[in-house]
């Protein structure tokens, strides 16, 4: 039987702790929040002897926090059924492996005024605190996601989950509430394997991305209210000097960095874009939208030379567009950004790579146009094949007349 059939059977048994034990919906965590210390340890002796199955998860849940611990190792395994004894042995072992122990010492003042207090438990507090912090890979527009966990109150973890981009702001701020072990199998499931998405970072480093994000939102797309209420706590102004990601691979490799062949670097990087593995950072959605429809309407009617002349055209004016609605700062960040990836993934001479090209784009006007042109092609790689295929259809229809004649 689950967890939350037998916290339900337990609320038909236990009809006094009905109330309480029902809102909780099977959440360990929201258990602790409605029953009283003593309710809750009534609660759980009564899951250990008549659902001790599904009391090991009960059990895992309340462990996490100062509160349950101390209802769990205050709980005497006398006179339990095997499953239910093994579960609170297993628990009470983990938690004295933490340092969270059990001390039946009396204080002098209680052992003066009577020695009937001097076995009344005592614990020692967990100074553990689960506090976490990781970011994806951007995405070919440059958003990403930021993953802030920290130990909830009332047990478990408190997982932050933000979507942001330097150039668009905060897009998306969602909070959930859960136990540990799933938030760390969850942090786990991305943070492995060869795709991994997902990497470590320095908590204030993350903090301090987002925070400057958020100041790039457009005026007419409120902050997320979730995130305006929690912003004066986890994102607050004092962060403004803080380094981002990409501060902390500057600061670390950026002397390296600067012996770099910034040309060579810039060649590896443009095939990187025009391939689709990097970037391309489009100024908009709607930007893309326009120039396929310029495109399209720039090649109508036209076919073989006169046709590959405008396409040719077209490319080049929306390389130029591109260049005008480039902010070359942001661009250059983007590759800072994208280094850290690299330097955390311990691939040293792309991150090196990155930061050389990062430094050479504010002041090389050709390095900036070669950069906007290989976005291009990046950008329209799939739709320039589409414009092309007409050409060749038209040959091969020429072909096809030719062989009938």
């Amino acid at each position: 039987m689950s967890l939350p059939e037998s916290l339900e059977r337990a609320a038909i048994q236990l009809p006094d702790l009905a109330d309480q034990i029902r809102p909780a919906n099977g959440d360990p965590h929201r258990l602790l929040d409605e029953l009283a210390e003593p309710a809750a340890g009534e609660l759980l002796v009564w899951i250990l002897n008549e659902e001790p199955e599904a009391a090991a998860e009960l059990i895992e849940g309340w462990s996490e926090s100062d509160q349950g611990a101390r209802i769990v190792l205050g709980i005497s395994d006398e006179g339990l059924p095997k499953v239910g004894r093994k579960a609170l042995r297993r628990a009470c072992h983990r938690l004295h492996s933490q340092g969270i122990v059990r001390e039946d010492v009396a204080s002098p003042e209680r052992e003066v005024e009577s020695s009937a207090t001097s076995d009344t438990p005592r614990f020692r507090a967990t100074t553990d605190q689960f506090q976490e912090a990781h970011v994806s890979t951007p995405d070919f527009r440059g958003a990403r996601v930021g993953y802030l966990v920290e130990s909830h109150p009332s047990g478990g973890a408190r997982l932050f989950e933000v979507r942001f981009d330097e150039a668009r702001g905060i897009l998306d701020f969602k909070i959930y509430n859960a136990g540990r072990t799933k938030v760390r199998g969850f942090l786990r499931s991305l943070t492995g394997g060869k795709e991994q998405r997902l990497f470590e970072v320095d908590r204030d480093a993350l903090r301090a991305l987002v925070r400057r994000a958020s100041l790039a939102q457009p005026i007419d797309r409120p902050l997320p209210s979730t995130y305006v209420e929690w912003r004066r706590r986890l994102f607050p102004e004092d962060l403004e000097k803080q380094a981002t990601p990409g501060d902390l691979v500057r600061e670390a490799l950026g002397g390296e960095a600067a012996s770099i062949d910034s040309g060579k670097a810039l060649e590896e990087i443009l095939a990187e874009i025009r391939s689709g593995s990097l970037g391309p950072w489009p100024p908009k959605t709607a930007w893309i939208g326009d120039w396929m429809e310029k495109g399209r309407a720039d090649t109508q009617g036209l076919d073989g030379e006169a046709r590959a002349s405008a396409i040719d055209s077209w490319l080049a004016l929306a390389t130029e567009s591109l260049t005008k609605e480039s902010d070359l700062e942001l661009l250059s960040r983007h590759l800072d950004e994208l280094a850290w990836i690299r330097w955390r993934s311990e691939q040293l001479p792309g991150a090196l790579g990155l930061l050389a090209v990062s430094d050479s784009l504010p002041g090389s006007d050709e390095a900036t146009a070669q950069m906007s042109r290989a976005r291009v092609d990046g950008l329209f790689q799939s739709f320039l094949n589409e414009l092309r295929v007409v050409e060749v259809d038209g040959l091969a229809d020429a072909d096809a007349a030719s062989a009938t004649d």
